[in-house]
């Protein structure tokens, strides 16, 4: 049973006397108004960009904002498809009987790229004018720059969606899963992740968290609760694998029944103590030894992304590693 986009809207922004102030400042220190629902948990930004703010900033602004760059830099590129290889390997069962793909979000095309090379029929919608070019330009896919609306795909076209750090960065996201719900074949299945606020108190510097894109901010409880109000359920076959992260695989829900409670003052009380606890530095434990990890990590990445050779390259490297791992079981 689905709402209505109205009452999407409502969820997605709490009732009003709900919410209590958790940040005045973004993780860089720029102003910026985040609240906590204690209803539900659900942190967002305040107030929430609208449709034509963020179809500007994705368009134009959001890469270099975040990333420094208008394209992805080479390290960057092999950083994903590493974590493209390793999440599809992790769940090959289901990426294995996927025929038609659809990437929402797809960023540098890493995913879009490897499920081509698996075989599988897929289309990609990117809103970064420079993002989206360079997957079709350098990686040869089929990427609209376009924004999400209800006749951008016939209904039950795809048995795969993929929806990866995608819901956070749109201002109505029960009403956004809903839409893309309906473009799922009866039997396929929504991939979606997002970031997750408790690993964010606990691994993130203090202070440095919260920024404009992200507009939303879910844990487990809040990401699985979003989806039902859409029309989602969980898959049974990954539950296991996805217990007690923002990284799920959903499917429609074919009940009549209403959807679950969309409310927890429990978890939201857990939520708050837990961004409490962040900004009163209460996880330094290990955290001095981060930043020469990083830098480890970013030097590797590049002297080997130096000599992997050009994106396209890379990704029919990994291709060829991936196809080897699912054709070995």
């Amino acid at each position: 049973m689905l709402i209505s986009d109205e009452r999407a809207m409502q969820w997605a922004l709490g009732r009003e006397g709900t919410h209590e102030v958790v940040s005045g400042t973004d993780r860089r220190g720029r102003p910026l108004r985040t609240v906590i629902c204690m209803d539900t948990g659900l942190v967002r930004n305040d107030p929430v960009p609208d449709d034509a703010e963020l179809a500007r900033f994705y368009a134009e602004d959001y890469r270099i904002a975040y990333k420094g760059a208008a394209k992805p830099r080479r390290r960057q590129i092999l950083r994903n498809f590493r974590r493209v290889v390793s999440h599809v390997r992790t769940f090959r069962d289901v990426y294995g009987v996927a025929t038609r793909v659809l990437d929402v979000g797809a960023g540098s095309g890493e995913f879009a790229f490897v499920m081509t090379r698996l075989g599988k029929t897929v289309q990609a919608v990117e809103p970064n004018i420079p993002y989206a070019a360079f997957c079709r330009e350098e990686l040869k896919l089929d990427v609209s720059t376009a924004h999400l609306t209800p006749d951008l795909f016939a209904p039950c076209e795809f048995d795969l969606i993929r929806l990866n750090h995608v819901l956070e960065h749109l201002n109505n996201p029960v009403k956004y899963l809903a839409l893309i719900a309906c473009w799922l074949k009866p039997s396929g299945v929504l991939y979606v992740e997002t970031p997750n606020i408790e690993s964010e108190c606990c691994e993130r510097s203090r202070g440095n968290i919260f920024h404009y894109a992200h507009i939303f901010n879910f844990n487990p409880w809040t990401l699985r609760a979003c989806a039902g109000l859409a029309g989602l359920a969980e898959a049974s076959e990954t539950a296991q694998r996805s217990a007690g992260t923002t990284s799920v695989f959903f499917r429609r829900d074919a009940s009549d029944a209403p959807p679950a409670t969309a409310e927890s003052p429990e978890n939201a009380r857990h939520v708050h103590a837990m961004i409490q606890a962040h900004y009163a530095g209460a996880f330094r434990k290990g955290k001095l030894a981060k930043p020469f990890i990083k830098s480890a990590m970013l030097l590797e990445e590049t002297l080997t992304g130096m000599l992997a050779g050009p994106p396209r390259a890379i990704g029919e490297r990994v291709a060829r590693s991936l196809r080897a791992a699912m054709r070995s079981g």
